[in-house]
């Protein structure tokens, strides 16, 4: 993004100057006070501000012309997740994290930390500010709570290729949204629900810090769509599912659900599946009468286990003796 864009949208350039002393002073008042410090050849130092937004989220974009270091306080209210456009930044929480983030990579200011950024030279960003108790309120969701829930995030970028694409393409409809004055200006659901879908997506493409609450296991698992596969799971057991089908009732990508499931719930959905018909399995072998009818392939037949020496070996893992003990018990 460049200043001329900016200027033809309905993004508003509130700082262009190349006094150090009244860039801080106006990017303090829009923000939160910060350090900002010329590193290398002061007498070029220039900065470039403009910000536009609609009801419950702001964008920002800015640049310096030397290089220069950014020290705000804590946020405290509000995070931002910034997205550079154009060189490199190096970001640090001191004696915590370190991220160097070049061109098209994102990184997640947590409203509780402090964070030094050094700008290289030229750099550009852009800049998503969003209310810490709006993405409190999508976490407490996303766990099926009616309270908020407190995330912390990481200064890692998304998890993987594909969630930095599904946060690309949300964080896309918001520049757009903004850049071409578009209805979540004067429509407050329309805005309303963009917001909220920001951040989701934030929430579930995004590192969390290991003690945040949305990675945690807390009754059902806290991403929505691996509920909604793990209820066909439960409900379905018996039938022949394949990742296809859980990912179509998920809404999700196969390899987007995959992803899910390991952050989520450690294992892949096929795994996941996979352990609930050996539960259901053991349960039968346990119920059914030794001297009966009934024989360990024929259970193993009916939850879908059609290898016989298969099943023995994850059975034998998962309960430590073969499933004909169980049986004969």
């Amino acid at each position: 993004m460049n200043a001329s864009a900016a200027d033809d949208s309905r993004m508003r350039t509130l700082v262009r100057s190349d006094d150090l002393d009244e860039t801080r002073e106006m990017i303090s008042t829009a923000y939160s006070p910060y350090e900002l410090r010329a590193l290398n050849r002061p007498q070029d130092f220039s900065a470039w501000y403009a910000e536009g937004g609609f009801p419950g989220v702001t964008l920002s974009a800015l640049s310096y012309g030397t290089e220069t270091l950014v020290a705000p306080e804590p946020l405290t209210t509000y995070l931002l997740v910034c997205q550079v456009h154009k060189g490199r930044v190096r970001v640090e929480s001191p004696g915590r994290e370190e991220q160097f983030v070049g061109t098209g990579d994102t990184y997640v200011l947590d409203p509780q930390r402090r964070f030094k950024v050094f700008w290289g030279a030229g750099a550009r960003m852009t800049t998503i500010r969003l209310s810490k108790e709006l993405v409190d309120r999508a976490a407490g969701e996303a766990l099926g709570r009616e309270e908020p829930v407190r995330a912390r995030f990481a200064l890692g970028g998304p998890v993987s290729a594909a969630a930095a694409e599904s946060w690309s393409g949300i964080s896309a409809a918001v520049h757009r949204e903004i850049m071409a004055g578009g209805l979540a200006h004067t429509n407050p659901l329309v805005a309303a629900q963009l917001t909220q879908a920001a951040a989701a997506t934030l929430l579930a493409t995004h590192r969390l810090l290991p003690g945040s609450e949305p990675v945690r296991h807390i009754g059902n698992v806290a991403h929505p769509a691996v509920r909604r596969a793990i209820q066909l799971i439960e409900e379905r057991s018996d039938q022949p599912l394949t990742l296809s089908d859980l990912a179509a009732v998920a809404r999700l990508s196969p390899r987007g659900l995959q992803e899910a499931f390991q952050r989520y719930v450690g294992r892949t959905p096929l795994a996941y599946l996979r352990e609930v018909r050996l539960d259901r399995a053991h349960r039968d072998l346990v119920a059914a009468d030794a001297d009966g009818p009934v024989t360990v392939a024929e259970i193993a037949f009916r939850w879908g286990f059609s290898n016989l020496g298969r099943f023995a070996n994850w059975y034998r893992r998962r309960y430590g003796h073969a499933p004909s003990v169980t049986l004969r018990a």
